[in-house]
């Protein structure tokens, strides 16, 4: 009877491990990160100051592109001065429903960088990196081509078009 407990609860725990591995791609609300519009770039663009936070300069960085673009397609921009807000292309439920191509889209060296404009050239300096307890805080200017991400969502069957229902 014990080695039978011993089994099932051996078992049980297995189970649950490989369910916690097999997790879809989600958002990640929880990092640490601000944002401040600069304004809307030409040919389809947005320009905002994006703060991320890592261990090392260069994974702040990478952290930063990616976060850019996170926030364009499930967060939004916010409003500032002049320029209006900006919603989200994507829901919680289009998330959920295209969790795979989201997850080959965000990988390390993936997709979502054909996006990404830097408007700041090299390792940032100054006020845009400042050391704290444990790494760095990272500032980077960044341009988004949000009306080439929006169509490229939209050809890839991701989000429906403007014209959707006309």
């Amino acid at each position: 009877m014990k080695l039978y407990n011993i089994l099932m609860i051996a078992g049980i725990t297995l189970s649950s491990v490989f369910c916690a591995t097999a997790q879809k791609y989600t958002y990640k609300t929880a990092r640490n990160y601000e944002i401040a519009m600069l304004g809307v770039g030409s040919d389809g663009t947005k320009v905002f100051k994006i703060y991320t936070t890592a261990k090392n300069v260069e994974k702040a960085i990478a952290l930063g592109k990616k976060v850019a673009v996170e926030m364009c397609i499930f967060r939004g921009l916010p409003a500032a001065g002049t320029v209006n807000a900006t919603p989200a292309l994507c829901d919680s439920k289009t998330e959920e429903k295209h969790s795979g191509y989201f997850e080959e889209f965000f990988t390390p060296g993936g997709k979502y960088l054909n996006y990404v404009n830097l408007t700041t050239d090299g390792i940032p300096s100054g006020q845009d990196r400042l050391k704290i307890k444990g790494g760095y805080k990272v500032g980077l200017t960044v341009q988004i081509l949000y009306d080439n991400l929006r169509s490229d969502l939209e050809k890839d069957g991701i989000i429906k078009g403007l014209s959707y229902g006309f």
